[in-house]
């Protein structure tokens, strides 16, 4: 059915041809895969796929991302994103999984949340053992 928003609905996805330009949001439960131009948000359930060909100026998210292309705009990956050696990303990344191929260009700020976490965590853990120390590093004879 044509519109079906019900949650569980799975497809083949959409494609975006290489002659295609699409301009808005685009926004699918299913797989995402990018031929052509896209002027707007991309949003995806499951993946979003942007090939060589293919430029998108705008955020995109999804579960796992892999870019070819060129991308500027924010990327949100709730699971894993991978810039491909032909790929060009220009702008800030989120994802928990960061995967940079020799040859990929990537202009911007990363922020990795399962990280700050262990950051936080680490700097938490290592507060108490310093204070423990009482300051003396040395000792008397």
């Amino acid at each position: 059915m044509i519109g079906d928003k019900r949650p569980g609905t799975s497809g083949p996805g959409t494609v975006v041809g290489a002659n295609v330009k699409l301009v808005g949001t685009l926004q699918d439960a299913s797989d995402i895969i990018v031929h052509g131009r896209i002027e707007g948000e991309v949003i995806s359930s499951q993946s979003i796929s942007v090939t060589e060909t293919a430029y998108i100026k705008g955020p995109i998210s999804a579960e796992v991302i892999a870019v070819a292309g060129k991308v500027n705009g924010s990327i949100t990956a709730t699971g894993k994103l991978e810039i491909l050696p032909t790929g060009k990303v220009f702008g800030s990344i989120t994802s928990k999984d960061l995967s940079i191929r020799s040859g990929a260009i990537f202009v911007g700020k990363c922020s990795m949340p399962e990280g700050e976490k262990e950051v936080a965590a680490e700097e938490k853990e290592a507060a108490p053992k310093e204070a423990s120390k009482g300051g003396a590093d040395y000792e008397v004879e």
